[in-house]
């Protein structure tokens, strides 16, 4: 059996551990290199651009928030001389963009170095680059981004998690005895017995927790001395307190710190009064730890605490990761972060709490009496776990999307402790699983020597997921860094297609901003190569924005086997529609099209940021799930009996678990239906296919071809007796995008054309237009 002893030799080598780590942290944090979160996306002029032109302003937008007044854009000539009028600031509408202003500059090669401040997780990042006027660039003047390290420091992760810990053991034991251990030991006046032994554990439970919040402050301030030491680059304990004030009061992780250190402050010494208030006046140091008193979750003060646990860990959600997310989203992303906090404390902290105190029970009520407590307590704490291990997997799903979006970006240092973490969690619910519902139920039976070192296990596997928990907070998202690196990005862009009895291979090389090839191959369907092809155009189109792009004849080998176009210049990184147009001397034009990705190899401008409409959905079927899974233990006395002691339905589940089951329902009907919130969001959706465009065909000729005629020169029919002539569409549909044309379709044009947004839906208006674009654009 594990003696109270024994355990008092766990919990001095626990504390010296903690204080170990926390004095080294504190040493360390102002002794290591550091690295940001607020990237470069892109800039105007973009690096290493030729430009004809002087600019008269340096734009460049970062992919957080940043702090103007630890940020600043410099442009500087070729000999050094800085040639900016000294105006940097940052955009009062998106303080993500800082520009500076140009005077008239002289023809030369000028390098803009920039400087920021995220205002998000307080990391500082240095870039520059260049750009030339009226000259081209020289190979030795071009400036590629050097590769960061990958932490702000090497103790950052290390304070993070001592902080995840400190609050764990605080917050999540005051929850387990609020939830748990009061209505337990409360619920049978004639079991006594058990309120002493509770009381011992409490007790001694408070010690450690104290020493938590201890240690909890000395992690808070070695945070702001690694931030003061970064923005001096002066490594020292004693802080620069003219920096310190100006971090704290001027920036804003600065004041999201001071906050969480102001709450922290208030919790030691709401949970200091707890502990006196449990304690009986009639108590010496000789009999400490007797029974006398009461639990320290029994306090009156020990709700303030838990609630200034929460705005903390409310606060700590509105600095992490999840609050550099895109301002759509932003809410979404914040509120699922600060409910898996909540959850992953609450389980964590209880597990904690009862590795300690299980030898205390057992110690003081015996195998017997300690298997009847357990065996009350059980239902309730098996309840408190799934629910709280429902929503910890539930949220971190949610969360995980939002950093890391697409897959690829697994392959990345964030991803690899993501993937660590979830690996250990699969040992971590087997343990709680093993432990709620098979161990304690034969505890009698010789089973509390497993039942404790389980609990250990199980408790060792908790700091081991924090510790990854901390380096997920240090660790540059792996969307961001993805996109930063080109991590997932292919060599080419490959597309195959058939046509009718034309089959096509496309290649686009690099696929990157610059100077691209587009090589098409042309079969037939047994495997020849077309020798009939009159003409093969190609148009790469930018999805975003109409930027006039024509169809480019492509030039054929001399064997005949491709046809090339060298040289095709992507400017801006993002998607693009490239289609392609083959005429035939003997049979039926074809056609292909399809979308691609263009990556920029000099900035993170193609940073991988998660879809406003999948990140809404999700967030409504989060809501729907947790609901579910409320609603479903409230259930358990039904279903599950056998299991569980409780009989009936527990209402005080049920009503909130509908609750948000509501919410989640009507939150995916908004974004499937109603769209109320939502901006519209006019982009076609289908590349000009030759599926696309045959599905246009009959429905130009129901409703158009009456007016413009079957060639679409305003000869139709019905065109005699209107007052204004129909436009002839190969003049007007080359002049305007896609998304005009499709509110011309909706919507009607004054002069006498007819809204068709009635009689079509949204789908066949879009395959409408891909019809006209390919019948009438030949551009």
């Amino acid at each position: 059996m594990i003696l109270l002893s024994d355990h008092n030799r766990v919990r001095r080598i626990l504390l010296a551990l903690l204080a170990g780590a926390t004095l080294l942290a504190l040493f360390a944090a102002v002794s290591s290199r550091v690295d940001a979160h607020a990237n470069q996306i892109k800039s105007s002029p973009s690096p290493n651009s030729e430009l004809e032109v002087a600019p008269d302003r340096v734009i460049v937008w970062f992919s957080e928030s940043i702090e103007e007044s630890f940020s600043e854009l410099t442009v500087l000539n070729a000999a050094a001389d800085r040639v900016d009028l000294n105006d940097s600031s940052i955009d009062s509408s998106e303080p993500s963009v800082m520009s500076v202003s140009l005077p008239p500059l002289e023809n030369g090669t000028y390098t803009v170095v920039w400087k920021n401040l995220s205002s998000i997780d307080g990391h500082k990042v240095v870039g520059s680059f260049v750009f030339a006027v009226g000259e081209s660039l020289s190979a030795h003047a071009q400036i590629y981004p050097d590769e960061q390290p990958l932490l702000q420091t090497v103790v950052d992760p290390w304070l993070r998690w001592l902080i995840f810990i400190s609050v764990a053991l605080v917050i999540g034991g005051l929850t387990f005895e609020m939830l748990i251990g009061i209505p337990t030991i409360y619920s049978d006046p004639v079991k006594q017995r058990w309120v002493s032994a509770a009381i011992v554990a409490s007790t001694f439970w408070s010690r450690i927790a104290v020493a938590s919040m201890i240690v909890l402050i000395l992690a808070l301030l070695g945070q702001i001395l690694q931030a003061v030491s970064l923005i001096s680059g002066s490594f020292s304990l004693i802080p620069d307190f003219g920096i310190l004030k100006s971090v704290v009061l001027e920036s804003g992780w600065g004041r999201f710190w001071m906050y969480r250190a102001i709450v922290a402050i208030g919790m030691g010494m709401m949970f200091y009064a707890s502990i006196r208030m449990s304690r009986s006046d009639d108590i010496d140091e000789e009999n400490q730890d007797k029974s006398a008193g009461s639990l320290v979750g029994d306090s009156p003060a020990t709700q303030v605490v838990i609630f200034l646990g929460l705005v903390f860990l409310g606060l700590t959600a509105m600095s992490g990761h999840n609050a550099a997310s895109p301002v759509e989203i932003r809410t979404l992303a914040i509120a699922t972060d600060f409910v898996h906090l909540v959850a992953s404390i609450v389980w964590s902290g209880g597990v904690i709490y009862l590795t300690f105190s299980v030898p205390i029970f057992i110690k003081h009520l015996g195998k017997e009496g300690a298997s009847k407590l357990f065996e009350k307590a059980i239902d309730k704490f098996t309840v408190l776990g799934v629910i709280s291990a429902g929503i910890l997997v539930i949220t971190g799903l949610f969360s995980s999307y939002m950093q890391v979006t697409n897959p690829v970006a697994l392959a990345t240092p964030y991803g690899w402790f993501l993937v660590a973490k979830l690996v250990l969690l699969i040992p971590l619910f087997t343990i709680a699983g093993f432990n709620g519902f098979k161990l304690v139920r034969r505890f009698s039976s010789d089973g509390q020597r497993l039942l404790s070192r389980s609990l250990v296990a199980e408790s060792l596997i908790v700091l081991l997921v924090f510790i990854t928990v901390g380096w997920l907070a240090s660790l540059e998202p792996a969307r961001q860094y993805a996109g930063r690196m080109g991590i997932g990005v292919a060599d080419a862009v490959v597309h195959s297609d058939r046509d009718t009895d034309t089959h096509f291979d496309v290649t686009i090389h690099p696929a990157e901003v610059g100077e691209n090839d587009v090589t098409v191959q042309l079969s037939e369907p047994g495997g020849t190569l077309v020798q009939n092809a009159v003409d093969v155009r190609v148009r790469l189109k930018f999805v975003d924005d109409d930027l006039g792009e024509q169809l480019v004849s492509l030039e054929e080998d001399e064997g005949g086997r491709a046809w090339r176009l060298k040289g095709a210049r992507l400017d801006i990184a993002g998607e693009y529609q490239a289609e392609v147009v083959v005429l035939r001397s003997d049979s039926f034009d074809a056609r292909t099209a399809f979308r691609f990705t263009v990556f920029s190899s000099d900035i993170a401008a193609d940073t991988i940021e998660p879809d406003t409409n999948t990140a809404n959905l999700l967030f409504g079927l989060q809501l729907l799930i947790i609901g579910g899974l409320v609603a479903a233990v409230a259930f358990r006395g039904i279903f599950t009996s056998s299991v569980f002691s409780y009989a009936g339905v527990q209402w005080s589940l049920l009503t909130p678990g509908s609750i948000v089951v509501a919410l989640g329902l009507l939150m995916l009907l908004n974004v499937q239906v109603l769209r109320i919130g939502f901006p519209e969001n006019l982009r076609n959706p289908f590349p000009p296919t030759s599926e696309s465009v045959a599905i246009g065909e009959p429905i130009y000729v129901g409703v158009c071809a009456s007016c413009h005629g079957d060639n679409g020169l305003g000869d139709g029919p019905v065109s005699v007796g209107l007052e204004n002539k129909p436009s002839d569409l190969s003049v007007h549909v080359p002049l305007h995008s896609d998304t005009i044309l499709y509110e011309f379709i909706r919507d009607g044009i004054g002069v006498g054309m007819p809204a068709q947004g009635d009689l079509l839906s949204e789908d066949e208006m879009w395959h409408l237009v891909n019809y006209l674009r390919a019948k009438f654009d030949n551009r």
